[in-house]
């Protein structure tokens, strides 16, 4: 049995997301290493076997790390009140994924507003350490 971390994250919705439309699917991340920007497509499904038409991108420009995880995997990692927030969006205080980052850069980034970012969706679950908000581009 895995030991229970003893850091309660919590959630609380990004204020950029606000008004954007709930029920996205995560279509494609995309990582530009030459100039630093990720890219996070998210599109609304319509049939099942036709890939979501891409509405919004989230934009990030310089960010320090992310990971992927499968939807069904991200619920080990929330506590259980967190998990029932309207938006796909969160801000996550305090961080382990950030603890865990400062511990591996050996905390030369200290100094630096890092936010966590959760972008959840029913399939995909990416978190993003950034220091700056993401651009949201609406794409239809």
């Amino acid at each position: 049995m895995m030991e229970v971390n003893t850091i309660r994250q919590m959630t609380t919705p990004w204020a950029g997301a606000r008004g954007l439309t709930t029920g996205l699917m995560l279509t494609e991340i995309h990582q530009d290493v030459w100039t630093g920007r990720l890219l996070l497509s998210m599109g609304m499904p319509i049939q099942a076997d036709v890939p979501p038409q891409v509405i919004y991108q989230l934009q990030f420009d310089h960010f320090f790390g992310y990971r992927v995880l499968e939807g069904a995997d991200v619920l080990d990692l929330m506590d259980d009140n967190d998990s029932n927030s309207d938006s796909q969006i969160q801000l996550i205080t305090p961080s382990r994924f950030l603890i865990w980052f400062h511990q591996q850069s050996q905390g030369i980034h200290l100094d630096e507003d890092i936010q966590h970012y959760r972008i959840a969706s029913w399939d995909y679950c990416v978190d993003v350490l950034a220091a700056q908000e993401p651009l949201v581009k609406r794409k239809v």
